[in-house]
């Protein structure tokens, strides 16, 4: 897609009459100072905290923003979508609340907590065996077999202008902003929120954020196309896309600095340091900013205003358990 392209399709007008869309369906989440974090760093840090969005996840936002923009066939059709768990409640939250059928496909090995909460919200469940492309195959299935309109997690129009109203909130809450960092797996919220404080604020530095057990974006961004990695477990378990989108690679190429990556021990970290400085509970995937401030922000900048977004805080007892006990 041309840079003119990716320009119309997602302008600053687009996301603001998306937020319009979205007004009174989500929620506007709080942004938080961390003194602990600030200390640490040198920097002014804030934390986006999507853990207290419905569902406990920015996916509420695309999934809203997806189904808003084709709500009549989404009605007639019934929705087919894939998750790994978020996504999953987000879409299921969403369809319970325009009244349309929803069909979700998880793979075998996703959390049973966030499974049996998108079943709670009135989604049927499909399971699958096999990788993130397995789980796009069944999809797939579905969609023609049963004739659902298909709704991607992350690449797709709508989806990714409803993720832009995160943004909007941020920009509102800490204008003055000079670094952003999102966790990135398919890169639908990191290309939403780049692409409007790159039209907002352009002088604000983005990074993406992955796990070092799966670097689709970055090795993508080397190769100059999206390029499917080995899929590898990662304590990271919202971060599994193991090739990025087409339209999410071009808005990430266009405006987003860098794909940090951290490690799994950096991430288990993190996770143990919201919780015991900041009293949040987040998941290992939301929870790859924090590592990324601690192994690359604070040593690229000082005395600057850092916003991290905490994507979710959906994580099991017996995970967070094995995550604090570990040294």
């Amino acid at each position: 897609m041309t840079g003119d392209g990716l320009s119309s399709r997602f302008s600053l007008e687009n996301f603001l009459a998306v937020r319009e869309t979205l007004r009174g369906r989500i929620l506007e989440t709080p942004l938080w100072h961390s003194n602990a974090l600030s200390e640490l760093s040198g920097n002014d840090v804030y934390l986006k905290i999507e853990s207290f969005q419905h569902t406990h996840s920015f996916k509420i936002r695309g999934a809203f923003g997806a189904l808003l923009a084709q709500l009549e066939e989404a009605r007639q059709r019934g929705v087919v979508a894939g998750s790994s768990g978020n996504f999953a409640q987000g879409i299921a939250y969403a369809c319970r609340e325009l009244e349309i059928p929803v069909k979700v496909v998880m793979l075998e090995g996703s959390a049973p907590s966030k499974m049996a909460a998108a079943k709670d919200l009135g989604a049927e469940i499909v399971t699958c065996k096999g990788d993130f492309s397995d789980r796009g195959t069944e999809v797939e299935r579905i969609e023609k077999e049963e004739g659902r309109l298909a709704l991607s997690s992350f690449d797709q129009e709508g989806t990714i202008l409803g993720n832009g109203s995160l943004a909007l909130e941020l920009l509102k809450q800490l204008p003055e902003v000079d670094v952003v960092a999102i966790p990135c797996s398919g890169g639908g919220i990191l290309a939403g929120v780049a692409a409007v404080v790159k039209q907002v604020r352009p002088e604000a530095a983005v990074y993406g954020v992955q796990s070092e057990e799966n670097p689709s974006m970055r090795v993508s961004l080397t190769a100059g196309a999206p390029t499917t990695v080995p899929a590898t477990p990662t304590i990271a378990d919202g971060l599994i896309a193991n090739c990025p989108g087409q339209i999410t690679f071009d808005l990430v190429q266009l405006h987003v600095e860098e794909i940090l990556l951290v490690s799994e021990e950096e991430i288990a970290g993190a996770v143990r340091l919201l919780l015991e400085e900041d009293k949040l509970i987040v998941e290992p995937s939301g929870a790859t900013v924090i590592a990324a401030l601690l192994r690359h922000l604070q040593g690229m900048s000082r005395n600057k205003k850092i916003a991290l977004v905490l994507t979710g805080g959906n994580i099991d007892e017996k995970r967070l358990t094995e995550i604090l006990e570990l040294n």
